[in-house]
């Protein structure tokens, strides 16, 4: 067991990583589920924790210290999650296994090439089915520039496809 005893302001990142990494790190990747985002989270904890003592304040002891790290580890897992959750991120094979006919396909690859302002509103609108309002509101846009990227974004993809032709 850890003995109690009072902060000191020499106790680097360094330290503290060397002491609480690992554990941070298995938290992380039981929560996430892969070592990628693990590693995301424990160096973004690390961060909050250099904040936490560059603002001055200190911990009553190193138990106070250690669950401080735990406690922004998983809150920093569930706030990715929660993000993950409301942002579902797919990769275009996945996407492209919904569509049967070539033609599909190579539309769905070419509306992939698009830049992202573009590809968002056109996904939205084309494959998720949602109206220029209701996008806008998604994406804290004005349905004026919801209607002009899809306008852009309808020019640009017709263009790939010209060229692909």
């Amino acid at each position: 067991m850890l003995e109690k005893r009072t902060d000191s302001p020499d106790q680097s990142v360094e330290e503290v990583f060397e002491a609480y990494g690992n554990m941070l790190y298995r938290i992380a990747f039981v929560m996430m589920k892969n070592a990628f985002d693990a590693e995301d989270v424990v160096q973004d904890t690390l961060i909050k924790y250099m904040e936490y003592m560059e603002s001055g304040k200190t911990f009553g002891s190193e138990e106070h210290r250690k669950a401080w790290l735990i406690r922004v580890n998983s809150n920093l897992c569930k706030n990715r999650l929660r993000f993950y959750k409301n942002h579902p991120k797919i990769s275009v094979e996945q996407l492209s296994r919904y569509y049967e006919k070539e033609e599909d396909t190579e539309l769905m690859d070419s509306l992939m090439l698009l830049p992202s302002k573009y590809r968002e509103v056109l996904l939205l609108h084309y494959v998720e089915g949602y109206q220029g309002r209701e996008i806008a509101g998604m994406l804290g846009l004005s349905e004026s520039a919801v209607r002009k990227r899809l306008e852009r974004g309808r020019e640009k993809l017709r263009g790939i496809l010209e060229e692909t032709q």
